[in-house]
């Protein structure tokens, strides 16, 4: 059985957007690389480029060539088998393709299996077509680990689901321990704000040695041979990929966090609280703050992501953000 045929409804509205003209420039297809979301990729290419009346068809010689993976205008890109990376300079040549005409003026198509495997280098590349695609172009991305890929990525595709990846799986390493920091808050002295920050730290901590042990299991294990001189290189960069991911989250709820406190600061009412068992704890938190102390404070947390992404060490991060937000 086809993975269409398992994910009926899914495939409807792939089918819709194509028949309206409303397909998307890129797909992120969360499944066995090797298995449902590669069948599925497939078809979604056959309907692409199939000559029959019902597409896809499954019999012409567009759909065989997509089958063997042949079509002139589809471009297949997977890890290499020693390093098990996406390197730079395939993604390179990815995105020139897409910049070319199409050898029979349809549609130009780029398939990453395994799309987890791109390097930070090659993630980036790819992220400025995703920014400014060329026309009639559809960049299809294979993946078992959507959380291994940038969220800049991650939002810059529609996401289909076929079966669960592995995210969530760090979720108890890092959300009642801050769960336990949030409440804590604010932090009453420049001394408690460094044992609030070395806490958040420590949490972040815990979850990339817990995804480092993950990534390492899954490179050892996997069927292609490893080079072992590769694999520093390619556990960190995947490793980091992933932690970049679990950071997003972690200041996505901290962020809920200070916007419910400004709910209660500004006096709107509380039936919309993201945290509602949480409602004691925010309220007597309020009392601590003004409007413009929260608004500040919700700042201090948006700064804390964007500058853990100019590689500025975390301590110091985490250390001066919580003196930002002491009250006493």
């Amino acid at each position: 059985m086809e993975a269409v045929d398992l994910h009926a409804e899914v495939w409807e509205g792939i089918r819709n957007s194509f028949e309206s003209g409303r397909l998307a420039h890129a797909y992120v297809i969360v499944g066995s690389p090797r298995g449902n979301a590669l069948e599925f990729a497939e078809s979604f290419l056959k309907l692409l480029y199939c000559e029959g009346a019902e597409k896809p068809c499954n019999a012409c010689s567009k759909c065989r060539l997509i089958e063997s993976h042949k079509h002139v205008d589809t471009l297949w890109i997977e890890p290499q088998s020693k390093a098990r990376q996406i390197k730079a300079d395939e993604v390179r040549g990815l995105v020139h393709r897409m910049t070319q005409t199409s050898f029979e003026g349809g549609w130009k198509a780029g398939i990453l299996v395994s799309a987890e495997c791109m390097n930070t280098t090659s993630a980036n590349i790819l992220l400025k077509t995703l920014e400014e695609p060329p026309p009639k172009t559809i960049l299809l991305l294979l993946t078992d680990s959507p959380q291994a890929l940038l969220p800049t990525i991650i939002s810059r595709c529609q996401k289909i689901v076929l079966s669960e990846g592995q995210a969530g799986t760090t979720d108890a390493a890092w959300n009642a321990p801050l769960m336990e920091v949030l409440h804590e808050l604010p932090p009453s002295s420049g001394l408690d704000a460094a044992r609030l920050a070395g806490r958040l730290k420590a949490i972040l901590d815990a979850v990339k040695a817990e995804i480092a042990d993950e990534v390492e299991g899954e490179l050892w294990g996997g069927d292609e041979a490893l080079d072992e001189s590769k694999l520093k290189e390619v556990l960190e960069a995947r490793t980091n990929a992933r932690l970049k991911e679990v950071q997003a989250e972690v200041f996505r709820v901290m962020l809920d966090w200070h916007r419910d406190l400004l709910m209660l600061v500004s006096k709107v009412g509380d039936e919309h609280l993201i945290f509602s068992n949480d409602r004691n704890v925010l309220a007597e938190q309020s009392t601590k703050h003004t409007q413009s102390s929260t608004l500040q404070a919700i700042q201090v947390v948006e700064g804390m992501a964007r500058r853990l992404d100019r590689n500025i060490p975390a301590t110091q991060i985490f250390d001066e953000a919580f003196r930002k937000l002491v009250r006493d």
